[in-house]
C-alpha cells in the first residue's frame, strides 16, 4: 500500500523545489500513542488542504501539501509496530492519499444537503411544522434543537435539492428495504443513505469515499466489496447495500446503541471508541454536550434525524416529490472480456446507458481477469442482445487510437496526462524527436492509456 501512494506521488505534476520529509524526534515511551494521533491528525488535514489546493488549480501547493501528508505518515512506520488502536486510522489516511485520483468523469459530487456551521448556528428552529414520529427502532427526537435547524434549511432554503433527493430514493427504497428487513435492522436505516450520499449512485466525497454507503476503499474491501482496476463495487447500489447491512450490524453489536453506532459510521470505530474512552460516557447526547465528537460528528446523529423525519412524510413539511422508479433490467453472464461500447451497440442502447446500469465497470470493457461476468442489461432486450453477440468475432479490440489537434498552451506532459499516456509513447507514435518543437494546429496520433477509458 504504500508502495503504491509514494508511486502516485510520483506521476503528479513536478514542482520547483521538493519538499523534505520532517525528522521523527525521539519521544517518551508513554507519550508515542498520543504522538502518533497526533500525527495522523496532522496529515489528514494537510491532505484536506491539498484536495482543496487541487480543486482551485494550484498544484503545485497541492503537490507539497500531499507529498508532507505521506511523509508524516511513513515517519509512523519508523515504530516497530503500530498500536493496534490506530491501524484502521493509518490504513484509512493512506487510502485517502490514493483515493483522490481515483476519481473519475460520470463521478456525482456530493454536498448539496451539507450545511455549514455558520448557517447552522443562525438557522431558526421555529415555524417548523410538528412531526408525528412512527414506531421507530432508532431513537428520532423531532424536539432537538439541530434537528430542526436541519429540518428548517431543507424545507425553507433547499426545498428542490431535498425534493430531488427524495425523488432519487425511489430507484433504490424497496431493495435497500428488502436487506435491512433480512437482516432485522430498522427501516429508518434508509434514509442514512440521504444523509450519506442523497441517493447519488456514483456519489464521490472530496476525501474519497463512494457510493451510495460512501464506503472509503479500505472499509468496502473489509465488508466484501471489491474495489480494483476493473471494477469498484461500492457503486454496485445492492452489493454496496450488503456491505453497509453487515458494518452497521457489527457497529450495532459493537456499542449497543444505535445513536452511537451511527455516529461511528460516520467517525470511525476507533474514533468514537477514543472519544468514549476520553469522557468516560456511552452516551451520544452527553458526549454531544461536552463538546467531546467533532463538529461533524456532533451533527450528524440530528442531520440523520432531520432526513427520516423529511423522507417519512415530505409532505407535512411542503414537500412536492415525484419518485424516480428502478430500472428494470435482465443479466446475461458474459464469458470473455466485452467492450462496452460493442455491448451497448448490441444492446441498442447508448454507452451511458449500459453503464448506468452497470456502474461498478471503471475500464472500457468487462474484467479481463474473471471467467464470467454478470452484464446487465436494458430488459427485453437479452434475446436479441446475445444474437448479435453471436456475430462478433472481435469482442474487444482495445483502446483505440485518437486524433488530437495541438493547441495554443499545449506540450507533450500535458496532452499525455490528458489521454492517461506518456509523452515518450506520444513521440514514438507520432515519430517526433524533439518535444519542444510543437506547432499549433499540428495532428497528433495518440492511442489513449486503459485508464482514459474509466467512467
Amino acid at each position: 500500500m504504500l508502495k503504491a501512494a509514494l508511486a502516485l506521488l510520483l506521476v503528479l505534476p513536478a514542482q520547483p523545489a521538493e519538499v523534505e520529509a520532517p525528522v521523527t524526534p525521539i519521544i517518551p515511551a508513554e507519550d508515542v500513542e498520543i504522538t502518533e494521533l497526533s500525527t495522523i491528525s496532522e496529515a489528514e488535514s494537510l491532505y484536506d488542504n491539498a484536495i482543496k489546493s487541487f480543486q482551485d488549480g494550484k498544484v503545485y501547493n497541492a503537490r507539497a501539501e500531499m507529498k508532507r501528508a505521506f511523509a508524516l505518515l511513513v515517519s509512523l512506520m519508523d515504530e516497530d509496530e503500530l498500536p493496534m488502536e490506530v491501524r484502521s486510522d493509518f490504513q484509512a489516511m493512506v487510502e485517502k492519499i490514493r483515493a483522490w485520483e481515483g476519481r473519475t468523469n460520470a463521478a456525482e459530487s456530493v454536498g448539496d444537503l451539507e450545511v455549514g456551521p455558520e448557517e447552522l448556528a443562525s438557522a431558526e428552529t421555529e415555524a417548523v411544522p410538528s412531526a408525528q414520529t412512527t414506531n421507530h427502532i432508532i431513537r428520532i427526537n423531532p424536539d432537538n434543537k439541530i434537528t430542526k435547524k436541519y429540518i428548517r434549511i431543507y424545507t425553507k432554503k433547499r426545498p428542490a435539492s431535498v425534493e430531488k433527493a427524495l425523488a432519487r430514493s425511489g430507484r433504490y427504497r424497496e431493495m435497500i428495504l428488502k436487506h435491512l428487513r433480512q437482516a432485522k435492522l430498522p427501516e429508518e436505516l434508509l434514509w442514512l443513505v440521504m444523509t450519506e450520499s442523497e441517493f447519488k449512485q456514483k456519489a464521490i466525497s472530496r476525501s474519497g469515499a463512494g457510493g451510495l454507503w460512501q464506503f472509503m476503499p479500505y472499509t468496502g474491501r473489509k465488508y466484501g466489496l471489491e474495489v480494483s482496476y476493473w471494477v469498484d463495487e461500492r457503486y454496485d447500489p445492492e452489493k454496496a447495500t450488503k456491505a453497509a447491512v453487515r458494518h452497521l450490524k457489527s457497529l450495532h453489536q459493537w456499542f449497543g446503541d444505535w445513536h452511537l453506532a451511527l455516529a461511528a459510521y460516520n467517525r470511525g470505530l476507533n474514533g468514537i471508541g477514543r472519544d468514549l474512552k476520553f469522557s468516560r460516557s456511552t452516551d451520544f447526547a452527553k458526549l454531544s454536550k461536552r463538546g467531546i465528537l467533532p463538529g461533524e460528528t456532533h451533527n450528524y446523529v440530528p442531520k440523520f434525524m432531520a432526513c427520516v423525519l423529511i423522507g417519512e412524510n415530505p409532505k407535512r413539511y411542503g414537500l412536492n416529490v415525484v419518485y424516480e422508479k428502478p430500472e428494470a433490467y435482465d443479466i446475461v453472464k458474459i464469458e470473455r472480456p466485452l467492450d462496452l461500447k460493442i455491448a451497448a451497440k448490441a444492446a441498442g442502447v447508448k454507452e451511458k446507458d449500459l453503464r448506468r446500469l452497470n456502474p461498478e465497470l471503471r475500464a472500457w470493457c468487462t474484467p479481463k481477469n474473471k471467467k464470467s461476468y454478470p452484464l446487465r442489461i436494458p430488459k427485453g432486450v437479452k434475446e436479441d442482445f446475445v444474437a448479435k453477440l453471436a456475430k462478433i468475432k472481435n469482442w474487444n479490440p482495445g483502446p483505440q487510437m485518437v486524433k488530437y489537434k495541438v493547441r495554443r498552451g499545449d506540450y507533450l506532459g500535458k496532452i499525455a496526462r490528458r489521454y492517461r499516456t506518456s509523452a515518450r509513447a506520444i513521440m514514438r507514435l507520432n515519430g517526433i524527436r524533439n518535444p519542444k518543437r510543437l506547432r499549433i494546429g499540428q495532428l497528433l496520433k495518440i492511442r489513449p492509456g486503459k485508464s482514459f477509458y474509466r467512467k
